[in-house]
């Protein structure tokens, strides 16, 4: 709190959030969170939404500004005929936790969708890409309207023409007046954002087996190598230790979610020698790979 623009890495968030679900025993967290958010709790991002012209417009704008929220995943529009859909992509690497992750924003953005409007939702279906969990009840229950599970995409669907009928709440001057900080605050973020957090993204985001060198990663993130090595430092951090932590969380979603084998995971994390990613993990998690 103490560093304006710092961005808590993906890790220790993920972390929290899987810390929150089992001292709660509550698989619907996510969910019961998202859907407790109203419009206002974000600010000028919310404000500019609910001024929108049209529920179509009110989207672009949360796709735009979602970093402002959250970078742990991204929100994308598109229209399939005549169906209108809110995608939700969490970023590769969450797990189970992306699962969390979606189910938050979706309870979030339903209610900006929602709020726009006076009558009923509007929102016809929500998709989810996992299986059905433990608490489908209770999604059908919040959500106020059909629930199906796994699906080939997460997230809302909108009758197209819909989402073009003028909205009661539109305001051309709050807009934007909301838009035009909103703006800033992006545009101060990008350049604030924790340089470790932004590498950890960069590497989650990388084909299997082939992470970035340092040289790349410098130049992808818009700087010389030299202020690339003197920002992670100035972290506490370095590419080597960001580089790990991205294969030790990695490496556990491969063996315990996704099942693989050693060699497989060895594979996808990069490493040549399987004998080098044992005693790497080994010494991430105090026991070898065997054992998880």
């Amino acid at each position: 709190m103490t560093k304006p623009g710092y961005e808590v890495p993906v890790a220790a968030y993920s972390a929290l959030l899987e810390q929150a679900i089992e001292l709660t025993g509550d698989s619907g967290l996510g969910l019961r969170l998202g859907c407790n958010l109203v419009p206002s709790a974000h600010g000028n991002v919310g404000l500019a939404a609910l001024s929108a012209n049209t529920i179509q417009e009110s989207m672009q704008i949360v796709e735009r500004y979602v970093p402002l929220r959250t970078s742990l995943l991204a929100i994308r529009s598109e229209t399939v005929n005549d169906e209108f859909r809110v995608v939700f992509e969490p970023i590769p690497g969450l797990g189970e936790i992306g699962n969390v992750v979606a189910e938050i924003a979706l309870g979030t953005v339903k209610n900006i969708i929602d709020a726009t409007v006076a009558s009923n939702s509007p929102c016809q279906s929500i998709l989810f890409s996992m299986s059905e969990p433990s608490h489908a009840a209770l999604s059908r229950e919040l959500l106020g309207c059909e629930v199906l599970y796994g699906q080939s995409w997460t997230g809302i669907s909108l009758n197209y023409s819909e989402v073009l009928n003028p909205l009661s709440h539109r305001d051309a001057l709050v807009m934007s007046e909301a838009l035009s900080i909103c703006q800033r605050d992006l545009e101060r973020l990008e350049s604030n954002h924790s340089i470790a957090a932004r590498l950890e993204r960069l590497l989650l985001k990388s084909k299997q087996g082939e992470f970035p060198n340092q040289h790349v990663c410098a130049q992808t993130l818009n700087m010389t190598p030299r202020t690339f090595h003197r920002r992670l430092r100035e972290n506490g951090t370095s590419y080597r230790d960001v580089l790990n932590k991205v294969r030790c969380r990695l490496a556990h979603e491969y063996l315990k979610m996704m099942h693989l084998g050693v060699k497989e995971t060895a594979y996808l994390l990069g490493y040549g020698d399987i004998a080098n990613f044992r005693r790497a993990f080994t010494r991430w998690y105090g026991f070898p790979p065997s054992k998880l």
